[in-house]
């Protein structure tokens, strides 16, 4: 009884045992010899935004625009209560007045030898001061209207009309509409290829191959520029983040947050035709050469029966695959795997 007991608590164990997923290193096969085109997920973006907000507090006294509506470079948005700071402004500009009628009777009369030096050096201060809090009040009283800094559309509104509202907290957002953002991950085996260009510093003059973009709402390819490329990897799956601009396309509605499908040409090696596998990537059981690829969306691992020739691949695996490149020995059909990241400062 003890001996059945004692079984039936070390399978209960084992069924309880957390299914731990074995990080592998892989890496991804490319195995053509021309110019290689991927296709990647990607998000619209706007390509210039601005989160409008006034400088000062203050109750809303009228917004006049809309989402949606188009603004000019110069148009007014919004409108704060400014009678205060009206009031505000009258009260500096007439002790700015008394500051400057009393600093010019004090410089007639210094050199005249009727006031000290000190007098004269005091009634230079206050028109000073006076001067500095008088342009404070003009800028506060400017700061009561919200005014559009470039042609864009009004993408959000964030308060109503007579609100109050703090400085600095956001009202409106605009953004371009004559130009909308791309951006998507790159895998981390590519961004060797533009690491290494000869225009390396300049992303506008890199030779990236040709890249398209297509929407859900529409079959066509949209010919596009990369913008900017992102040299910090992602922690979580290795791969660099690039920004694409292109011109919006006409009569088609593409907002920020929106899908998108990049079409990226990538130069490839000569040699990449037959790609040579690591050594720790193979296995050989009963004549038979093996080895593992990752399924990623399943976590797991495959075993799957290769040709080599001279160590280099001859058939098994197809154009992206995730092979695995370290460990083979020590995996089995079918276990439990994620893809190895490696850690910062590693």
């Amino acid at each position: 009884m003890l001996f059945l007991f004692a079984c039936s608590q070390d399978k209960q164990a084992e069924q309880n045992k957390p299914d731990i997923k074995r990080p592998v290193k892989v890496t991804q096969l490319t195995l053509v010899n021309e110019a290689l085109t991927r296709t990647l997920p990607g998000e619209v973006t706007a390509a210039n935004r601005a989160v409008m907000s006034f400088q000062v507090n203050g109750a809303i006294a009228e917004i006049l625009v809309r989402p949606g509506q188009e603004v000019k470079t110069g148009d007014v948005l919004a409108k704060l209560d400014n009678a205060l700071y009206e009031q505000q402004s009258e009260i500096a500009k007439a002790e700015y007045n008394l500051a400057k009628v009393l600093y010019q009777r004090a410089e007639e009369l210094v050199k005249r030898g009727v006031i000290s030096r000190n007098d004269f050096d005091k009634n230079k201060q206050d028109f000073t001061v006076a001067q500095a809090a008088l342009d404070l009040a003009s800028n506060n009283l400017a700061y009561t209207e919200l005014i559009a800094p470039y042609d864009s559309i009004v993408s959000a509104r964030y308060k109503e009309a007579f609100e109050y509202v703090q400085a600095k907290e956001p009202v409106l957002a605009i953004q371009t509409e004559s130009q909308i953002d791309v951006s998507f991950q790159l895998p981390e085996q590519y961004i060797g290829i533009y690491q290494n260009s000869p225009n390396q510093g300049d992303v506008e003059k890199i030779s990236y191959g040709q890249v398209n973009v297509k929407f859900d709402s529409r079959e066509q390819w949209y010919p596009a520029h990369i913008t900017e490329l992102s040299t910090l990897a992602d922690n979580t799956t290795g791969s660099y983040t690039v920004v694409l601009r292109l011109p919006t396309p006409d009569k088609l509605n593409v907002f920020p947050g929106m899908s998108a499908l990049v079409s990226i040409s990538l130069p490839t090696q000569a040699e990449s035709k037959l790609p040579k596998l690591p050594a720790s990537a193979v296995i050989n059981e009963n004549g038979q050469t093996y080895v593992f690829r990752l399924l990623e969306n399943e976590q797991k691992v495959e075993k799957v029966a290769v040709n080599l020739a001279e160590g280099r691949l001859v058939s098994g695996l197809t154009d992206g695959d995730l092979l695995v490149t370290a460990g083979a020995n020590e995996l089995t059909d079918g276990q439990t795997a994620v893809r190895w990241i490696k850690e910062r400062g590693l």
